[in-house]
């Protein structure tokens, strides 16, 4: 075979893989799953690279028609004196390096990361270290138990727990599950405003935790913590820090269910994955939720849930726990992932 053919055959490889690649880009972003790899502000960059993709295909082509006419007998001289592998055996070990996994991904069905990869990266449950609140007033009283709740029947979409009577429910054990009361707690729900000064004493901060206090003195105003998908880290980050204020406040907060070894029977994460730049370094973060039917929910279905905050010791660690009061069950958002978001600290000020 002649040396301007074994060119041809290079440059014909290289504009097929080229090709392929930028093939499979457009084919995720029309099925609209390139937000399964790709972190969403990483998306614009990727789709024109796809752009780059096919211009570099294109000259390589040229490049092999004319090699195979033999107008064309060398590669581009750079004076490195690169040369093509010299055999067919280290040429299809070569080009399938790049094939392999260009076939990976049009073979492989699009799925989203679950329970499976979050127990291998273990889940985050505790991000930050607490910021120790000034307290206001006395010592807050114990919480109440949590009333026994219906069982709701399989063919129920979602499970709604009835709001407590005025008549005492059944005491429940006291274990190393159940929330603890802190002097913060008292703030959760005040029965005045609190004045800038009683707010900086209850959210102290410093450099680093200026963003957060200013943002957790905005939550503290709300009657409902809503986690939104924009804010999903910022939001529980600032709550961890902030426990003792929040500590009786009601969330609504939404993720898929994760369970882990350590967990209790009435125990489970909600849970989403944060990415930075794509899926492969995707960090599982949550919240730990407990229910008195948590058996009812499968691991890794997604559900939105609403809950009191509390705290809870696990692996020798307090964290934040929510004592659910209403769970409905939800189909897997169309992005399921969260990203932290850089702008965060400019917009608290």
């Amino acid at each position: 075979m002649s040396k301007s053919t074994v060119l041809a055959f290079h440059y014909a490889a290289r504009a097929i893989v080229l090709t392929g690649f930028a093939l499979l880009i457009v084919h995720l972003v029309r099925s609209g799953n390139l937000n399964l790899y790709i972190a969403e502000r990483m998306q614009f960059i990727v789709k024109l690279s796809a752009l780059g993709l096919y211009a570099v295909a294109a000259q390589q082509l040229y490049s092999a028609i004319r090699a195979f006419f033999e107008k064309e007998s060398h590669g581009p001289d750079c004076g490195c004196q690169h040369e093509m592998p010299a055999s067919w055996g280290k040429s299809l070990l070569l080009y399938g390096w790049f094939a392999l996994p260009l076939l990976i991904g049009y073979a492989v069905p699009d799925g989203l990361l679950g329970s499976s990869m979050a127990s291998a990266k273990g889940v985050q449950f505790a991000p930050q270290t607490t910021v120790v609140s000034e307290p206001r007033g006395g010592r807050a009283s114990e919480p109440a138990p949590s009333p026994e709740l219906p069982v709701p029947s399989a063919s129920e979409s979602y499970v709604d727990t009835p709001a407590p009577t005025a008549s005492k429910p059944a005491a429940e054990p006291k274990s190393t599950a159940q929330e603890s009361s802190s002097p913060g707690s008292a703030a959760a729900a005040p029965d005045r405003e609190l004045s800038p000064e009683e707010l900086d004493l209850l959210f102290p901060s410093d450099n680093f935790t200026e963003a957060y206090a200013a943002y957790g003195k905005k939550l503290y105003s709300r009657d409902l913590i809503h986690v939104t998908p924009k804010w999903y880290i910022e939001t529980l980050t600032t709550i961890d820090l902030y426990r003792d204020a929040f500590l009786g406040k009601t969330i609504e907060i939404s993720g898929f269910v994760y369970r882990e070894a350590g967990m209790g029977p009435k125990q489970f994460g909600v849970s989403r994955f944060a990415i930075n730049c794509c899926s492969a370094d995707a960090s599982p973060y949550g919240v730990m939720a407990k229910f008195g039917h948590a058996d009812t929910l499968e691991t890794d279905e997604w559900v939105s849930v609403t809950g009191t905050l509390g705290t809870t010791s696990y692996n020798d660690i307090d964290i934040i726990q929510i004592d659910i009061t209403k769970v409905v069950k939800i189909p897997a958002p169309e992005d399921p992932y969260v990203s932290p978001d850089f702008d965060f600290g400019l917009e608290q000020r």
